[in-house]
Order: C-alpha cells, then structure tokens, then sequence
C-alpha cells in the first residue's frame, strides 16, 4: 500500500507487514503558534505533548514550528502537559487548552536547557586528557550528569590538589560500579568478587594512566558551579522543520533496553534488554509490551540486536559467550555458546544496509570485547574461528576495549574498532588482519558505519571527529570535527535512502545528519534531557529513524524507544 503525508508531496512505500510502522494519513489534531516577547513568531520551536504519567507504553509526540510559528500535532497524539523549548528562550509548559498561542521569553542563561556536553570546554588547553575523560566517563552516562555536578559542587573553595585527590576516590568507585552493570545473576557481581581486583587499575577499562590524567582534568577544568551558562549553540543549523515527526514509548524504568531491532517481516519494534536477560516486543500501534526470555540458564546479557535479510535477528550477549539468532514470526532461537564463558560478544558486523552479513564461507564476525578477539561463527556446523586484534603490551583486553564491526560490500573484509585501540580490518579469506591504524588514547572510535562504496565513517567518541576511510584503497580521506567536540557520539549508521550519515550522540541530546558530499552536518534535538543514544536504526517501510534511550546504571535516565520522522519526504527504495 502507499500512503501520502497530507500537504508535503511525500510517497512513501509501505510493506504490508510494517504497516502499523507508517503514520497514517489521518486528520491532524493540536494546533497553535509559539511567539516571542515582541509578537514575532519562533520558528523551529519544539513542541512536546505528553501524557500526566509515562505508563508502561505510554507515548510522546515532538513536533516543530514552521517559519510563521505554527505547529500541528497529529491525531493520534494525546497528553496534559505542552512543553515548548528552543535555545535562547525559557522554556514552557501548559495545558493543551492553553496551547493555541504561546509566547516564549528570551533568555541569556542557557544551564536548564544545554546538554552535559556543554559544561565540558570544548577546545583548548589539555585536549587530549578532555578526549580520555569523555571517553572514560561517558561510556556509561552522559558526563557531567547531575549527580556528577553535585558532587563538584561540593568541591567548591577546594584547593586543585583536594579536588584531585577527591577525583580520584570517585574514579575508585566508579571502578566497583563499573562491575555492578551487569544483568541480573550476573556472573561479574561484585559481591562474589575479591575487591582488591575490582579496584585494580590493571585489571578495568580504565588504567592507572587514566586515572591520574582524568582527575587532574577534573579537578583543573571542570566548574564547580552550575548556575549559570551565558555560552551554548548547536554548532550547526537545526534539520528540522514543520514536518518532522518525533515519538518516544515508554519502556520498562528499571529495563536496560539498549537498542531497537526492526524488520519488515515483523509488525512489532524488537529490544534487546540486557538488565533482565530478555528480549521485549513493543507493539507500537498499542503500546503493549511483552517479554521473551532467552532461553539459556543463567545471565546472558543481549546487547546489539541487529535484523537480517530473511527477517530474523541477531543478537550478542554479554554473558557465557552466547549468541543467538531468533525468528520474530516463529518466536523460535537458535543459540550459539561455542565462544568461551568470558569473551563477551559484542557487537556482529552488518554491511552497508545496516543488517547483518555472512561473508564469502557463510560466517558471520563478531566482536569479542572480554579478550580483545575478532571471530567468525559458522551457523551451519557451529565452527567458530578467532583473530587476535592488536594491544599494548600489559593492556588489559578491557581497557584496549573491541567495540564494533561492520562487513564490506563482498564480505572478504571484516572491520573492527578499539575504544582504546585503533581501527582494523580481518581479511575473510585468509583469517588475518591486513590493516591496523593506531589511534591516540581518548580518540575512542566506535561504532561505525560502511557505505555502498564501502567507505567508513568512524565516529570518535573522545575527540568529537568523523573520521572517513576508503576500505577500497586504504586511503583515509579525512577527519571531520562534529558541531560539539563533547558529544561523545556513539555510533554512526549509513542512510542508504538519503545518502547521509546519521549519528547518535550520548551526551549532547541531539543526533547528528552528516552529508558526506558537502561534509556539513544538520543536528535534530531530541525531546528528553538525559537521551542517551546508542544504535540508530530505519524502519525499512518508510525511512524513518528508531533508536533507545539508554543510560547505564539502569533506570538513571529515560527508558524509552524513540522514533523520528526526519520530514524529508524521502521515497524508499527496497533495491538499495
């Protein structure tokens, strides 16, 4: 079937199997204007309508004022509580009775609306130990959270060695937090284990080096108030416009529902919940959720679910080196647990589409991040092959920290990436790695993407860069700084529809267009304080964007699938 947004000329191709997926053509609902102080109106203005109470499949819908101030919400959208922001103004809520005409009021102080990212200095003095601080602390949360700035707020009137030193005593106990992050049963609780060894710096993601390096940025650069913040923007010019379409669903609070999985052969939205060793299926026409179990004992920890062209998923566990295939329409798995108790997969290479690819011999590659190892499983015998990946000499495999993978266009080419490492690439056909780039300490490249040319595009967590590599003739071709060098930009996807980059930040509540023929990036905001993204997936029907919010430990932020509907009118085409 084909649907038609009204008033924008949009075709958009739907599958009938995905069909709950679309935004029907129906009659839109909420109207209004946003103005300024002096009557004008405020265009690009973000408009949040959302329910009393975030019940379990609850939704929020996010809409933005064309250049005459006005918004339209659709139909389906329904709440008590109109929120209204946009940089440079105080932010507002009201009633939707009230909603028709709003006026916001300028506003100099930007600390209730900037992200964490903005209370980092951006450039300048002591970059390097800036990038190995992001890296280091955002891993998990976005830096500095709110508790994060209580605690340096305590620390005011502190002489820079006090501050230091009280620094460093919370990086010791974000070393036993660290192992508190687990599912539930987790075969790393702290409790079971000696904390002589959780508290080696030897033996964690992050060193002695890192430690000393770190605290001393803190105690040096970080504010130790927060009240006011005169300085913050973008960096970039807003993608949005009066067409773009935001929706988050309220997931579990105490889930750890990291990542969305979608395919056209499902009518649900698929989450991989490391926290309670589950899958958990969201009907996103009704909001209801159910959860699947892995059927494995004990802890498993699904982390990366990524869909395959016969419509199954893959999904990566943390736990007991299982990796397990499931089939939305049976609901039936197939699990693999061949890879060593403590390897940990990570992450499983997809190709340029965004979905996960067998190379030439019918294996799949997988990051194994507990022994810094690349492997291969062949899911016909269940014959698993490994390739040890570079590190430094007394560098702990979690500290090198294997991260991603993605697969080249004929498969003879398995990339990877090491958080504290480099970036490389195994040769499929003779199981060796035939290209290896270091990166800086704090450079922290991570999830990546691979185009149709199978050109990568590496996000660098810690420095703020893309950088862009042509895998063809192992040419870098460039490095671009993204509009907030402290995004801590997680991942980064190829958009084969609008031949775009998308990338998730987890620290700046925005996710990023990055336009590879002009090297110019559009940010969209993101409607929830606390957005911290990971993987960003499409809905294969319509082009749209899904990701989660996703913060570590679990329930400190949203928990919430987040959809967006960029407003383009793009046409999808399933040939590419």
């Amino acid at each position: 079937m084909a649907a038609k947004a009204a008033g924008c000329g949009r075709n958009i191709s739907v599958m009938s199997a995905a069909a709950v997926l679309a935004w029907p053509a129906a009659a839109l609902a909420l109207e209004g204007e946003i103005l300024d102080a002096a009557g004008k109106p405020v265009a690009q203005a973000m408009v949040t309508l959302r329910p009393a109470t975030l019940a379990l499949g609850n939704s929020s819908y996010t809409v933005f004022t064309d250049a005459d101030g006005r918004y339209t919400l659709p139909a389906q959208a329904g709440g008590e509580h109109l929120s209204v922001r946009k940089l440079g103004y105080a932010s507002q809520t009201v009633a939707p009775a009230a909603a028709a005409r709003i006026t916001l009021q300028n506003s100099d102080n930007f600390a209730a609306e900037a992200p964490p990212s903005a209370w980092m200095p951006r450039t300048g003095a002591d970059d390097l130990a800036r990038a190995n601080t992001i890296l280091q602390c955002t891993s998990c949360h976005q830096f500095p959270s709110q508790k994060v700035r209580d605690y340096s707020q305590m620390l005011d009137g502190k002489s820079e060695a006090e501050k230091q030193a009280a620094w460093k005593a919370m990086i010791d106990y974000m070393r036993v937090k660290f192992v508190q992050i687990g599912p539930d049963q987790s075969q790393y609780d702290p409790a079971q284990m000696d904390f002589k060894t959780i508290l080696d710096p030897t033996q964690g993601s992050f060193d002695a080096h890192d430690e000393e390096q770190i605290s001393a940025f803190l105690a040096k650069h970080l504010p130790t108030n927060f009240d006011q913040l005169k300085q913050y923007d973008y960096g970039a010019p807003l993608g949005v416009n009066a067409r773009t379409v935001m929706r988050e669903i309220q997931l579990p609070q105490d889930a750890f529902v990291r990542e969305v999985g979608l395919t056209p052969d499902s009518p649900y939205l698929w989450g991989a919940d490391l926290q309670h060793n589950r899958l958990l299926r969201v009907d996103p026409a009704s909001g209801e959720q159910k959860p699947y179990p892995i059927p494995y004992p004990g802890p498993t920890g699904p982390h990366t679910i990524i869909d395959a062209p016969d419509g199954s998923f893959w999904v990566t566990m943390l736990e007991q080196g299982v990796v397990g295939r499931f089939d939305p329409k049976t609901e039936q798995w197939k699990l693999f647990d061949k890879f060593g108790k403590y390897e940990m997969a990570h992450d499983i290479a997809p190709n340029y589409k965004f979905q996960a690819m067998p190379d030439p011999k019918g294996r799949y590659w997988f990051t194994l991040i507990g022994s810094n190892r690349m492997a291969s499983l062949d899911p016909e015998t269940g014959e698993i092959f490994t390739v040890d990946t570079p590190k430094d000499d007394g560098e702990s495999a979690m500290h090198s920290g294997l991260y991603s993978t993605v697969i080249t266009r004929d498969g003879k080419r398995a990339w990877f990436s090491q958080l504290s490492g480099g970036i490389g690439a195994v040769n499929t056909e003779t199981g060796k790695i035939d290209v290896y780039l270091p990166m800086p300490q704090g450079a922290g490249p991570r999830r990546m993407a691979i185009d149709d040319q199978d050109v990568l595009y590496v996000p660098m967590f810690g420095t703020g860069e893309i950088l862009i590599y042509d895998s063809k003739t192992d040419k870098e071709l460039g490095r671009v700084m993204m509009p907030d060098p402290n995004n801590a930009s997680y991942s980064a996807v190829w958009d084969p529809w609008r031949r775009v980059v998308w990338l998730g930040t987890s620290n700046a509540d925005v996710i990023y267009k990055f336009k590879p023929e002009d090297r110019s990036f559009e940010v969209f905001p993101m409607p929830s304080a606390m957005g911290y993204l990971r993987m960003i997936t499409f809905d294969r029907s319509n082009g749209n964007l899904w990701t989660a919010y996703s913060n570590i430990p679990t329930g400190a932020g949203p928990s919430r699938f987040v959809m967006v509907d960029p407003g383009d009118g793009i046409t999808v085409n399933a040939a590419r």
